[in-house]
């Protein structure tokens, strides 16, 4: 059975304010294709703990699935962390510079300096175009598994879900899906 392991990113999930509500969104398109989920984990913004958990989880499951830290603050540290655990290489990618200072053009602001980092993405990697938010998401391959990283923001996460991890998912399985009767 093809298994999967979900990463949700950020310190503001293990206080008592916000909850985790993107793995559940996420189960739910593993589940309907059959693909079990080993292990859901949250962890907070720091950049060695993201790294272990990479590490284990790509090391565990076929399926990597990470949501959160791909903003364009200090504390967003996926990209950093992917880098970290899996050796991979970045480049910046002028288009999505180019499309986030539309969006914020269109709404009559200027782009902050700090937003041009979330133009970084994976040399040879695939890069998920975001029309609803700013973060690009990400399918990388690594180590013969495959990783969807994705935005934290709910409505954004929720729009990659169905543009690309479901289509992806469905193919996969041969268009097989699973039902579950409680």
């Amino acid at each position: 059975m093809t298994t999967a392991s979900i990463i949700a990113i950020g310190s503001e999930m293990l206080g008592p304010v916000r909850v985790d509500t993107n793995s559940l969104r996420i189960t739910a398109a593993l589940e309907n294709r059959g693909i079990g989920v080993v292990r859901k984990s949250v962890v907070g913004d720091d950049l060695d703990t993201i790294v272990a958990e990479l590490e284990w989880s790509i090391t565990s499951s076929d399926i990597v699935v990470v949501t959160g830290g791909l903003g364009p603050t200090d504390d967003d540290l996926t990209r950093a962390a992917l880098v970290k655990a899996f050796g991979l290489d970045t480049e910046v990618d002028p288009s999505i510079i180019e499309r986030i200072e539309a969006r914020f053009a269109a709404r009559g602001w200027t782009m902050p300096a700090v937003n041009r980092r979330q133009g970084v993405v994976f040399r040879g990697q695939e890069t998920l175009q975001n029309e609803v938010g700013t973060a690009p998401g990400f399918h990388l391959r690594v180590r013969g598994k495959d990783v969807w990283v994705f935005p934290g923001v709910p409505q954004e996460l929720d729009w990659m879900i169905e543009k690309y991890f479901r289509p992806w998912l469905a193919e996969r399985s041969g268009g097989v899906t699973r039902c579950r009767r409680v």
